[in-house]
């Protein structure tokens, strides 16, 4: 894969990030309007409902079908991501604190690294695990510089307990959909996966009587809207459009720079405080990037959204 193509795939990534960076503050926005489960119900129908006429489309173009094979091979990350991995993050916000769940989320890199050997046969190398080790001391250091901030959530444990489970979760997801990706194309992954793992969550609260709480108010529509369309449509776009192109674990490795993003977000909009030991933290991020790329294999797949 030539400089240009392998630059364009992590700028996807960063993109991708950048928006998810958003994730957690527009929750925090929120706050009791909207339950947990519906925002992230309603987030994915906003991204099925943007992408269906794209797929329309691709399928004219393409024709192809698919089988029951095909559709639980979609079907299975989409329901580990929607049920899993984001109603936790959204459960994290509303426990603990945004920039805490942002951070800690951030380290579904770490279990990216012990995933991708496993599920996609990537290779590990030195170099990668010395920026693994890197990046996490960064964000341990992110979260120590934060400490004196957990009280601030209504339920700070249980909010750091989400989060992990969001992680990891967010990790399995992202190693089960690389293939998928490669396989049925961007679009018509998450379309389907969007609405399958919608769906689904949607069956599972109804049936545990789950809290489905939706104030419709103008700035809950805006708020939602911003999360369907970006923070799902366009941001899972990005990340896949990257994936193709770079390894796995190289690729989730740019969710190291969250923590900067969400404390930067967290400041200008939240007027929350950046501290040093959170610099030096942000530091370590980026040199463990640095050092996870610079020992990094090429993917040879083509850049496309596609």
């Amino acid at each position: 894969m030539s400089r240009q193509a392998n630059t364009i795939s992590y700028l996807y990534c960063f993109l991708a990030v950048l928006f998810f960076s958003t994730n957690e503050l527009v929750g925090k926005f929120i706050g009791d309007g909207i339950s947990p489960t519906m925002i992230t119900i309603v987030r994915f129908l906003i991204g099925f409902l943007v992408l269906f006429p794209v797929l329309i489309l691709e399928q004219k173009r393409k024709k192809r079908k698919l089988s029951l094979s095909d559709l639980y091979q979609i079907s299975l990350p989409g329901v580990i991501n929607v049920v899993g991995a984001m109603l936790f993050l959204q459960l994290a916000v509303y426990y603990g604190k945004a920039s805490t769940s942002a951070i800690l989320i951030s380290s579904n890199p770490i279990f990216v690294f012990f995933l991708a050997p496993l599920i996609l046969k990537e290779k590990l190398s030195t170099g990668r695990l010395a920026g693994m080790l890197l990046g996490l001391a960064g964000i341990i250091l992110v979260i120590r510089g934060d400490i004196p901030n957990l009280v601030s959530g209504s339920d700070p444990t249980l909010g750091f307990v989400y989060s992990l489970l969001a992680s990891f979760t967010f990790a399995l997801f992202t190693v089960l959909a690389k293939k998928q990706v490669i396989r049925y194309g961007n679009v018509r992954f998450n379309t389907i996966s969007f609405l399958i793992g919608s769906l689904i969550l949607l069956l599972v609260s109804l049936i545990l009587r789950l809290d489905l709480t939706f104030q419709i108010t103008g700035p809950n529509l805006i708020y939602i809207a911003y999360l369907g369309l970006f923070v799902t449509v366009a941001a899972y776009l990005f990340y896949f459009a990257g994936l193709k192109n770079v390894s796995t674990t190289n690729g989730s490795m740019i969710f190291f720079l969250k923590p900067f993003l969400a404390s930067l977000l967290s400041w200008l909009l939240l007027d929350e405080q950046i501290t040093a030991i959170q610099f030096l933290g942000i530091i370590l991020i980026i040199g463990g990037i640095y050092l996870g790329q610079k020992w990094s294999p090429a993917v040879k797949q083509g850049v496309s959204f596609r």
